[in-house]
């Protein structure tokens, strides 16, 4: 019966995607702590502005790693050729098509080479003077900080390099094996981490861990890219360039780009823009509490986008019905697990932080509350935008544009004068006008699905518990 069970965790992918998030949280759980004690405000200030950059590595990937994973899984679901996609008369035979995906994967090769040089100067462009700014404010030694920025830019390509490696083993439906390494390297890397930080080194070694791993990660994707399938990668071309294959990929990739520049962009975007205005002080808790809500949402995706490869399958096999009961229940679960996480940080964020003796605070509660609706409602319409790009289209993009240029509307009519409730009011009055219905109406229709039906299998319980449960921390705050 054990034996039995630990068999079904080993091989189980959001098992261990769960794993591989738990053990991530391990560095956060251990690690603020640590960096708040350790480290003066200026300094938490400017680790936690280098990790919101480090977000951006997903804003500069231009769309390209789901794309990729997508169509890797297309062919290794026997997709015979581009030209088959979306055409229901037209069925797999299930078994990977090699003569395709030869050519998907020299492709994939030469574009994450080319991307990762121009990624690397992107991300430096657009962080420098925020970089800039927050030293000349700090009284913490600049030498120091400057290597602790420059180590950790090169880091990020490395990071950016290893998503290849990943797209292909995701892709091919390796979620299980990619996350079991993940949960070794992600203890090894809070171990190190956690190590420095409590000898009292400075910043710059905390780059360094990070630079080290991100080298780590990539020998580690390539080594299991090579292994997979019976080494069938080691046997296709590296590096060859096919047109019709990039063409084919471009138009979900770079409106993918344009919808996770507008969205993700933005939100993280909000820590740059306030770096400008803020004290450190300020800096420090906005940052800080916008790291744990993100942190708290990437940890509830693991039921959902641990099945996005069975979901690309299921859409090339035209199992409509099959793909909408699974991804019903996999919304829901990642919704419930977001509440979760977020009733913690609520109830339990100042306690803890007081606890530690922090240097440093989370934001208002009641911001925080708000925030955690308004995330809620992206998390779920996020989730149905992944839904229908299994289809391979993405018209999201024009949505994102219209959104991100009213979130950054409202942040400077507002920033003035409500200081950091103008970011979560921006961020889900902006979602509200399209992204919010919009792209859950498109997937349901694309699941030949009942819209109230679909929500009350989805997102109607953990809407509720969210409801109920801040409802009484609002009470408490206002004495009630």
């Amino acid at each position: 019966m054990i034996k039995k069970a630990t068999n079904y965790l080993w091989n189980s992918p959001t098992a261990m995607t769960w794993g591989s998030m738990l053990s991530n949280s391990i560095k956060l759980l251990v690690l603020t702590p640590l960096i708040l004690i350790k480290y003066n405000v200026d300094e938490i200030a400017f680790w936690y502005l280098l990790l919101t950059i480090n977000s951006f590595t997903v804003v500069v990937d231009f769309g390209f790693y789901p794309t990729f994973s997508r169509i890797i899984s297309y062919a290794f679901s026997g997709l015979r050729s581009i030209e088959d996609f979306g055409k229901p008369e037209i069925q797999s035979d299930g078994k990977p098509n090699w003569d395709l995906m030869n050519r998907i994967y020299g492709t994939i090769n030469v574009t994450y080479i080319a991307l990762g040089f121009l990624v690397l100067f992107i991300v430096f462009i657009f962080s420098y003077f925020s970089i800039e700014n927050i030293i000349l404010k700090s009284n913490t030694n600049t030498g120091t900080l400057w290597s602790a920025y420059y180590l950790f830019i090169v880091s990020i390509f490395f990071q950016f390099i290893s998503k290849k490696f990943d797209a292909v083993i995701i892709g091919t439906n390796h979620v299980a094996l990619i996350n079991r390494w993940n949960i070794i390297i992600n203890l090894l890397s809070a171990l190190a981490s956690i190590l420095v930080v409590y000898i009292g080194a400075n910043l710059a070694w905390l780059s360094f861990i990070q630079l080290l791993f991100s080298i780590i990660l990539v020998l580690r994707s390539a080594l299991l890219e090579y292994q997979i399938c019976d080494g069938m990668f080691r046997k296709l071309n590296a590096f060859i360039f096919d047109r019709e294959i990039f063409k084919w990929c471009w138009g979900p990739t770079w409106k993918s780009g344009v919808l996770i520049l507008c969205s993700t962009g933005v939100s993280q975007a909000t820590g740059l823009i306030y770096s400008y205005v803020a004290n450190p002080v300020s800096l420090a808790s906005y940052l800080l509490s916008l790291k744990l809500v993100t942190t708290v949402a990437q940890f509830s995706q693991a039921p959902f986008y641990s099945k996005l490869p069975l979901f690309s399958t299921l859409r090339v096999k035209n199992n409509i019905e099959q793909l909408s009961t699974i991804s019903a229940q996999s919304i829901k679960k990642s919704l419930l697990v977001f509440v979760l996480g977020m009733l913690v940080l609520i109830f339990f964020g100042d306690w803890i932080l007081t606890l530690v003796k922090a240097n440093t605070t989370l934001i208002d509660s009641k911001i925080l509350i708000f925030m955690a609706f308004v995330w809620f409602l992206e998390r779920n319409h996020a989730m149905h935008a992944q839904i229908y790009v299994t289809t391979n289209r993405v018209p999201f993009y024009k949505s994102a544009v219209i959104t991100g240029i009213a979130n950054l509307g409202i942040v400077w009519l507002m920033l003035p004068s409500y200081g950091i409730l103008a970011f979560p009011v921006a961020h889900g009055l902006s979602n509200l006008l399209i992204n919010n219905w919009w792209n859950v109406d498109l997937s349901i229709s694309s699941l030949q699905e009942d819209l109230w039906r679909f929500i009350r299998r989805s997102m109607a319980i953990p809407l509720l518990t969210l409801i109920i449960l801040s409802s009484f921390k609002i009470l408490t705050l206002f004495n009630v």
